[in-house]
């Protein structure tokens, strides 16, 4: 898969393939169909498809005649390839299957990303984006791995806080007497304002689905269940982009005082700051502590008190916050170019929300909401209660009633699994686990399993345009392995071949004067000193690493490297050291040890030089025998005669 791009179109498959490309020209008989460019077998390539696969594969879309003229012989060769490959048995072979299917698989969770919940999630987000929301809730903690009782007993205490508040109570009495406590504290009660991307997917969606002073049903999220008051919702505020000059809390209150009077005085921002401030971070920026909006990191005072300041004045009065003092400064109110660079930070702020992950769970969750999956629940409960005796079985040795196996348990669209493809997970999935240790999050897990074999044939109904893209992988995928097997793998070459090849040309397979030399480097100058000392002590320099020398050790007697510093040991005598040099930013000395005289290469030596310089050949000789099998024919004039037309209609 690493070695092919993830999505194929149909020039970049060729390109990839790139061929020699003479193909036998003529005229066209009465006999062909108008604007017929090219036959290849049985196929007739017309313009618009040449032009059609030609732009799939061009960034701009543009092309010019010539384009056209040149691409054609080598999209005639691919077909022409396709057709072998299909007479070969290329489409059956299982390596060609199982990549494909791998690639089928990860193109639909791309497929299903970039065309649907991108664009369906932004359109949200942004319409959310507009507005800021204040909000009160109950929390009633309960844990996700709650078993069902706690789960059924935090429910009902939560719908019994919603009929109270219907009744009349106030919220913030409600929240006294329901909401789980944290550290004494309320874990529920006020919320500040906060726009969309502030708070996980359940919340956010339940508060943005409700009228102001409407209450929400119960609503579970990972903290457990709530029940949400929208209290106002007004447009979003601008982030601002703010400094200031900070006095703690427990410092001297007239510091600040005076760092006004300063600034009134004329004294300029950058001074006062480095002389009152006392935020060091924010002293190195001119006092720069960045952009401050609801929802953001602030507390809610904090974040208050810079949204109200006059955004006309040089800079605030002293203000308290909860942080301490400040004298706060606007140095920028967000805005944006145009509708485009908006766009562009609000599907950056989604990717970067905790209610977006662009990941395969996130495409399945999408996925199982979309055609609202269903679970049923009691039939899982049957298959719970027929697994819970005392005994402590695997899955795999416990014996079901068909009854029960046949029971549907899940169904999406017109796919249901049932009862014994669970068991079936959970004996694969978790063959060393017992009844006794059965989990609930299980069965999301088999969901997921099941969506994942099913994703290829779920994006195939939905989107027919990806029939199209999955088919040019796969034409690629083959043609690609064919070429590897037919011109680039040296295994299926005929060895006589390339014998003969080797007997003709022999004199130019030859070995120049050689040398044998090891190299010694560090970025040290005191571990290379010793490294070397060490070696004219009479040690080899194989023995650095092992007695703990801090150095690279490399030896060579190939040749294949030339330039500096190489080409300082045709100077040196053997046995010799040779003077330090600078290499790859390390430092390093030469020891040649043995050189090697010019001689003729073995067979196997010159033989990845030899099939490199057979595969141009090797190549020439397949495509003639593909245009020859298939009879492949070019018409160069109809591109010509059909062009200008073509450019006048577009």
């Amino acid at each position: 898969m690493n070695r092919l791009l993830f999505s194929f179109s149909i020039l970049g498959i060729i390109l990839l393939v790139l061929s020699c490309t003479s193909t036998k020209e003529s005229s066209l008989s009465i006999n062909i169909p108008d604007r017929t460019v090219g036959i290849v077998g049985d196929q007739y390539v017309s313009f618009n498809e040449l032009k059609e696969n030609y732009i799939s594969g061009v960034t701009d879309k543009k092309y010019t005649e010539q384009d056209l003229i040149d691409f054609l012989p080598v999209y005639l060769d691919y077909k022409g390839k396709l057709l072998d490959a299909e007479a070969i048995g290329y489409f059956d072979d299982d390596r060609i299957k199982d990549e494909f299917q791998l690639y089928s698989k990860q193109a639909a969770y791309a497929f299903w990303m970039e065309e649907e919940i991108k664009p369906t999630k932004f359109n949200e987000f942004k319409q959310r984006y507009m507005y800021e929301l204040k909000s009160k809730h109950i929390l009633i903690s309960v844990q996700q791995t709650a078993s069902p009782e706690d789960t059924l007993e935090a429910y009902n205490k939560i719908m019994a806080a919603r009929d109270e508040f219907l009744q009349g109570k106030s919220l913030e009495e409600l929240d006294m007497e329901y909401s789980s406590k944290r550290n004494g504290r309320s874990m529920g009660g006020d919320l500040p304002w906060f726009s969309v991307g502030s708070t996980v997917a359940e919340f956010e969606n339940a508060l943005y689905s409700l009228k102001i002073n409407e209450i929400s049903k119960p609503v579970r999220t990972q903290f457990g269940y709530h029940i949400i008051l929208l209290e106002d919702k007004r447009v979003r505020k601008p982030s601002r982009q703010i400094s200031h000059i900070f006095v703690r809390r427990n410092s001297d209150q007239t510091k600040i005082v005076e760092a006004y009077e300063a600034l009134n005085d004329s004294s300029s921002w950058e001074n006062v700051v480095v002389k009152y401030s006392e935020d060091t971070p924010s002293i190195q920026n001119n006092g720069l502590i960045g952009w401050v909006n609801y929802g953001g990191r602030y507390r809610i005072a904090f974040t208050d008190s810079v949204m109200n300041i006059d955004s006309s004045l040089p800079y605030s009065k002293p203000i308290e916050t909860t942080y301490g003092y400040h004298i706060f400064r606007i140095d920028s109110i967000q805005t944006f170019e145009d509708e485009e660079a908006k766009d562009e930070h609000i599907m950056e702020l989604l990717k970067n929300s905790s209610t977006f992950k662009e990941n395969n769970e996130y495409v399945i969750d999408y996925i199982l909401n979309k055609y609202n999956a269903i679970t049923f629940d009691n039939n899982l409960d049957t298959f719970k209660a027929a697994i819970s005796f005392e005994d402590t079985l695997k899955f795999d040795e416990i014996s079901t009633p068909d009854s029960i196996l046949t029971l549907p348990l899940f169904r999406i669209k017109s796919f249901e699994f049932k009862i014994s493809d669970f068991k079936n997970y959970l004996i694969d999935s978790y063959p060393n686990y017992s009844n006794k240790q059965f989990s609930n999050r299980w069965l999301g897990r088999f969901k997921e399993a099941k969506i994942d074999e099913l994703l290829t044939t779920l994006t195939l109904e939905e989107y027919p345009d990806f029939n199209n893209q999955t088919i040019n992988y796969k034409n690629g995928l083959v043609v690609y392995q064919m070429n590897e097997d037919s011109v680039w793998s040296s295994a299926t070459i005929d060895t006589t071949i390339l014998m003969q090849i080797y007997s003709d040309k022999i004199n130019d397979y030859q070995y120049e004067e050689r040398f044998y030399y090891y190299m010694i480097t560090s970025s040290r100058d005191s571990s290379l000193d010793r490294a070397i000392k060490f070696i004219e002590e009479g040690n080899s320099p194989d023995s650095l690493f092992a007695r703990g020398f801090r150095v690279g050790v490399n030896s060579d007697s190939t040749g294949i490297f030339k330039g500096e510093p190489f080409d300082i040991l045709p100077t040196m005598n053997i046995g010799e050291v040779s003077d330090r040099f600078e290499y790859s930013n390390r430092k390093g000395h030469f020891i040649l040890m043995d050189k090697l005289p010019a001689r003729t290469m073995t067979f196997e030596e010159a033989f990845n030089r030899i099939v490199s310089e057979f595969q141009p050949i090797r190549e020439q000789r397949w495509l003639e025998r593909i245009r020859e099998t298939y009879n492949i024919t070019q018409y160069p004039d109809v591109i010509k005669n059909h062009f200008f037309v073509d450019q006048n209609i577009e």
